[in-house]
């Protein structure tokens, strides 16, 4: 009874149907039997009254003339035996007329003119009767006729046997057809829970939208609304915690850009002291700098992540279909957006003499639909990525083209790489490899996802092409491609 509610309403109502169809098959027998006795008694009834017709009276004597159509009464079918009695009751006495004298009476006394149907066992072989007794009407007779006219059973019993087994027959069939009606009917029904369980299945561990209500049987939607106004408690929640995290990421970007600018204004003054003695404090404040440019990176990155779970829970308040945010109607040019990152991170790449190129796929437009500011820092975190983790003197690529129906943009090194088991774990959030002592927050490959999978798109890591290093790719579908 554990097991689905398939199987539970089977168990429930397969037993219960099949006690109605033993009960309508008893009740049934009983009316076919009721309804062949109906049937043959009147057959026996109208030979009692040919005899009874065929009587006369010659002083006491009974006399006895069958006519043709009376004699083919008993002219039956091979396994039906009729048999017929005439008496004359007289002072309590009965003395057979005509017939088989051991017919078997009826118990009691027969009434006059009406006719008794009964059963009984004649010659061992199971009989029905027929009889009826008419008073001798003359002035000084006391006696009475008594007709008696018997067949066997056999024809009867047969004809009800053959009915009820068709029947038997139609009621297992009925049952089957109501079991398969049942499970059909329980399938069709449970169609919408099995909806809201794929649509609850497809959604992203992050994904807090309401379940749709409208297909769903009444007597589950209280359980649904439950479920929805849990979800939304989550989701105000998260939504309060973006909202904490986008507030605090915005207040320290200005206290970080101050710190940084006075850090790398007495970096300045300490390299043009010319102070051997200051070389210590050189130092200092060059770990300074470079921990205020990881700070200023991560609050950057926060506020970014933020936006994009703002965005979502706009777009879940909305009611949008699939619990994904709505892709931004405006349609940008994703190369050119590349096209500045690449512009952006050479100064960068060139500090640890890397081989920056940009590949603009022969100048092509890729119109895609996208938020021009976080499609950039989803392609940046991927950009930033490959200059931090790739060693001096690295070849990095960034490519835009198009392929197919997606335009690809595309980060590749020739840098350690990551191996393909570790590859779908770096997209965690504050993820860090093991063995790399590289500043950073984990966050950057978590948020290109996010951000791409916001337009409808994907972030993906392979090895490069060349067989060392790593590619990244970030692709979108291209607007009026399907």
């Amino acid at each position: 009874m554990r097991g689905s509610l398939r199987r539970q309403l089977l168990v429930l109502l397969l037993p219960a149907l099949a006690a109605m169809m033993a009960l309508d098959s008893w009740l049934t027998y009983g009316t076919l039997r009721d309804a062949a006795n109906t049937a043959y008694d009147r057959s026996l009834f109208g030979s009692v009254r040919a005899i009874d017709n065929a009587i006369g009276m010659a002083g006491e004597t009974v006399q006895l003339t069958l006519p043709d159509a009376a004699m083919e009464m008993f002219e039956t079918a091979a396994q039906t035996r009729v048999f017929y009695r005439v008496a004359l009751e007289r002072e309590g006495a009965i003395e057979t007329v005509t017939g088989y004298d051991d017919l078997p009476l009826p118990r009691g006394t027969l009434a006059n003119n009406v006719p008794r149907y009964y059963d009984a066992v004649y010659r061992d072989a199971p009989v029905r009767i027929a009889a009826m007794a008419r008073p001798v009407y003359r002035p000084d007779a006391h006696m009475r006729v008594i007709i008696q006219v018997a067949e066997s059973a056999e024809p009867r019993a047969a004809l009800v046997g053959a009915v009820w087994r068709n029947t038997l027959a139609r009621d297992a069939l009925l049952i089957v057809a109501s079991a398969l009606i049942l499970v059909g009917g329980v399938t069709f029904v449970l169609r919408p829970l099995k909806r809201v369980r794929d649509d609850v299945e497809a959604r992203t561990p992050d994904d807090l939208t309401p379940l749709a209500v409208g297909p769903v049987p009444a007597e589950v939607r209280p359980l649904v609304d439950a479920v929805n106004r849990h979800v939304s408690r989550s989701a105000a929640m998260a939504q309060a915690q973006a909202q904490f995290i986008a507030d605090a990421a915005h207040q320290l970007r200005t206290p970080l850009a101050i710190l940084k600018t006075q850090a790398e204004f007495a970096r300045r003054q300490l390299d043009g002291s010319g102070d051997g003695d200051a070389a210590p404090a050189r130092e200092a404040v060059d770990g300074i700098v470079s921990q205020l440019e990881q700070a200023s990176r991560l609050a950057n990155q926060l506020l970014a992540l933020a936006r994009v779970r703002q965005h979502e829970a706009q777009a879940a308040e909305a009611g949008q279909a699939g619990g994904q945010a709505a892709v931004p109607d405006t349609v940008i040019d994703a190369a050119a957006v590349a096209g500045q990152v690449a512009l952006d991170y050479l100064p960068l790449a060139r500090a640890k003499q890397q081989d920056f190129g940009w590949e603009d796929g022969g100048g092509q437009p890729l119109p895609v639909r996208a938020d021009a500011a976080l499609l950039r820092e989803a392609l940046a975190n991927l950009v930033h990525n490959a200059i931090q983790y790739s060693p001096r003197g690295s070849r990095i690529t960034l490519s835009a083209a198009r392929e197919r129906d997606s335009a690809c943009l595309a980060v590749e090194d020739d840098g350690p790489g990551i191996p393909a088991e570790e590859r779908e774990q770096v997209f965690a959030r504050f993820y860090r490899r093991v063995g790399h002592d590289e500043p950073g927050s984990g966050l950057g490959l978590a948020i290109s996802r996010e951000m791409a999978a916001r337009f409808g798109g994907s972030v993906t890591l392979h090895e490069a092409r060349q067989g060392r290093g790593l590619r990244a790719e970030l692709r979108l579908p291209l607007v009026g491609d399907t």
